[in-house]
């Protein structure tokens, strides 16, 4: 596990699963996380993507093991692409594939859009392309704590989950810094990337569900705008993929890298 500096306000976590032969050209995944998670929500993606691949994952700036940001970081869309794009510069330096879960596809996209040279694929997973209304949700973290926040949001994210994963999810984003969570959804409104779509250069994998959350008729119409897009709906009664789905998914992402991997 290693950190990368992001002054002033600390450090980045990651780490690099690397079970790749030393002699053999592999290419490398990185993956995004979303809202009050840590790179622990990829581990059941890790045996499907690394067979062929190194994998990157990092706790995104201000949660997981990185530095907590203060209440009144001026949080924005490029800062979280900008530190997507310094760690492929500092620990790659190459293009890579690049999956993104939820709030953390924006940043995917982002990133795409203004490094088009680092990416070779992108895939979303149960990704919005507009951030919500943050400001109920930051009323109920400031005011009930961040426990009462996830336990109280998780029923629509993990339905059909067992209890102990319930359990795990809501001790995992209630682990998140008050001060990160409740700044990052005071911004979180202005995350938009519908006009970066159009733009995107690399081959893109689209993964997501029919319903309330996530309706598949809003997720065609976008997915239609970026030129060589693939789209797969799952039947599912949650709107996070990546973790109730988290099998197939590593699957499909698996098959779309290794179908435009250089090794």
């Amino acid at each position: 596990m290693q950190k990368i500096p992001v002054p002033p306000y600390g450090n980045i976590h990651y780490q690099i699963d690397d079970f790749i032969r030393p002699w053999d050209n592999a290419d490398t995944v990185y993956c995004i996380h979303g809202f009050c998670e840590s790179s622990a929500a990829w581990n059941p993606w890790i045996p499907y993507l690394g067979k062929l691949n190194r994998v990157v994952r990092y706790d995104q700036r201000g949660f997981g093991q990185s530095t907590p940001m203060p209440i009144d970081f001026p949080w924005s869309l490029d800062v979280l692409a900008d530190d997507l794009i310094n760690l492929i510069e500092a620990v790659s330096n190459k293009p890579v594939h690049i999956i993104g879960a939820k709030i953390g596809g924006p940043v995917t996209v982002r990133a795409a859009v203004k490094h088009p040279d680092l990416v070779k694929t992108l895939t979303l997973c149960s990704t919005p392309i507009k951030g919500p209304n943050g400001v109920p949700v930051g009323q109920l973290m400031a005011e009930q704590g961040m426990r009462s926040y996830a336990e109280t949001t998780m029923g629509p994210r993990l339905h059909g989950m067992p209890q102990e994963a319930i359990d795990w999810w809501i001790n995992l984003m209630s682990a998140t810094a008050p001060s990160t969570a409740i700044g990052f959804m005071n911004h979180v409104s202005k995350i938009d990337v519908e006009t970066d779509l159009p733009n995107l250069q690399c081959p893109t994998l689209v993964i997501t569900v029919d319903c309330p959350k996530r309706p598949m008729e809003r997720t065609k119409i976008w997915q239609a705008s970026i030129p060589n897009s693939e789209l797969v709906v799952l039947e599912s009664d949650s709107y996070h993929l990546s973790v109730t789905e988290a099998d197939q998914c590593a699957k499909l992402s698996a098959a779309f890298i290794e179908k435009h991997s250089s090794s």
